[in-house]
């Protein structure tokens, strides 16, 4: 590692994207003497004016051949280092500068440990400095808070929109006119419309557990040059969106543990009950049809005894995955409990007509299933693995048979004891007898 001249008037000079380097330079590097000049050709008439500890290079848009440009920059500093620093899109770019002279390339935003080593400058400078002068975020303002109290509930509903909402918070938190929050390959934006991706000034990476997930880019500044306070602010919001995401990320994992069967991976009953209740508020309003079955498995209890319970397990997951299979996406396929299903047949074929009952497409979906299980294997039942389990269930029908969900559930149950008492391997339809053995 290159080690700084022991003359500590000599600065650290950096040559073009100040509004974004310099920042972060300050933070990292202050109160080191540091200066800065806003084109490469500039930094070649400067970098021989006076000592010079290091110089750091970044893009210049107006710059047709950064590698001539740096290379001149080099041969005026001599042993002094060199460092280009661009953004990811530019990395090609900033490793022919390497080869045409620079000391070595930085990927922007640079760590501070990246600008410690590439630099040449001890750590314990950077340490002592945070130790003896913290710099203390300012508050957030109201307005910060106000933004920050929309965007949380967003986040844990899993709102779409809640890239936008926190992109709104740093453009109010900054006094930005712009800016961008990515997210593994999804983004946010608030400002007007416009390419942010290589024109932003400050940008601050999202970790979470200490891997990068995503970036906030932040445009120019409504008035002024963003201050050093920015920067930390900006690095906070950083910390911050990760905690964020990772709460929102493990509050979703909870609320789906909740709303599942630990054996199958199918709705449990809490789910089952949240979701007829709602299908039927909507059926209510639309007079539409929503259908109930309750089935079950024609002597469980001896599949289990006479092959254990491993065998039983995979049974009850094989028959859920293959109803759901068979299933539509409108349609809600739930494990009651034991070997007891519930299926919800959500329905919006149109307005309901006197005298209408099950809709064909429900029975359809009956027979379907009962020609997969009949060619199903279940690979633990040996001499019985393939088209010797039976279901029997009942089917109940909203609104003539029941007007709650729990009556709905308890009619159709009614109707599978029916299904069972008309000797099993059948579905019951209250009212209309077998759909078919």
């Amino acid at each position: 590692m290159t080690q700084w001249p022991a003359d500590a008037t000599a600065r650290l000079l950096v040559v073009t994207d100040l509004d974004r380097l310099g920042p972060i330079v300050r933070s990292c590097f202050a109160p080191n003497p540091i200066e800065g000049v806003r084109t490469c050709l500039a930094g070649i008439a400067e970098v021989g004016q006076k000592p010079t500890r290091a110089v750091l290079v970044g893009r210049e848009p107006g710059c047709h051949n950064h590698e001539a440009a740096v290379a001149a920059i080099k041969a005026v500093a001599g042993d002094t280092p060199v460092i280009f620093c661009c953004d990811p899109a530019y990395e090609d770019l900033a490793k022919d500068v390497v080869r045409h002279g620079a000391d070595d390339y930085l990927i922007f935003p640079p760590e501070p440990a990246e600008l410690e080593q590439a630099l040449g400058i001890p750590s314990k400078v950077t340490r002592q400095r945070w130790i003896e002068t913290p710099v203390v975020a300012p508050a957030p303002s109201a307005e910060e808070l106000a933004h920050l109290a929309d965007a949380l509930p967003r986040l844990v509903a899993g709102d779409a929109g809640t890239l936008d909402a926190l992109a709104a918070l740093i453009c109010a938190a900054l006094n930005a006119e712009s800016a961008s929050v990515v997210i593994q390959g999804t983004a946010g934006h608030a400002g007007p419309p416009g390419p942010l991706a290589l024109d932003a000034v400050l940008i601050e990476p999202i970790t979470d557990n200490e891997q990068r997930i995503g970036q906030i880019r932040v445009g120019r500044r409504n008035a002024g040059a963003f201050a050093h306070e920015d920067s930390v602010k900006l690095r906070h919001y950083g910390v911050l969106f990760g905690r964020m995401l990772a709460g929102a990320r493990r509050a979703h994992e909870w609320q789906r543990l909740a709303l599942t069967d630990d054996l199958t991976g199918l709705a449990n009953r809490r789910n089952l009950v949240e979701f007829l209740e709602d299908k039927l508020a909507l059926a209510a309003k639309a007079r539409s049809t929503v259908t109930v079955l309750y089935f079950d498995i024609d002597d469980f209890k001896r599949y289990n005894d006479a092959y254990g319970h491993d065998a039983g397990d995979e049974i009850l997951c094989d028959i859920g995955i293959l109803f759901a299979q068979c299933s539509r996406d409108t349609d809600l396929v739930a494990r009651y409990g034991g070997d007891e299903f519930v299926v919800v047949f959500w329905d919006p074929e149109g307005p309901r007509t006197l005298g209408s009952r099950h809709p064909q497409g429900v029975i359809d979906i009956v027979h379907r299933f009962r020609a997969a299980l009949k060619k199903h294997t279940f690979t633990r039942l040996g001499p019985e693995a393939s088209g010797h389990l039976t279901i029997s269930g009942g089917l109940a029908h909203y609104p003539w048979d029941a007007h709650t969900g729990i009556e709905l559930i308890e009619a159709a149950d009614r109707a599978l004891l029916q299904a069972k008492d008309a000797g099993k391997n059948r579905f019951w339809i209250i009212g209309g007898g077998d759909v078919g053995a």
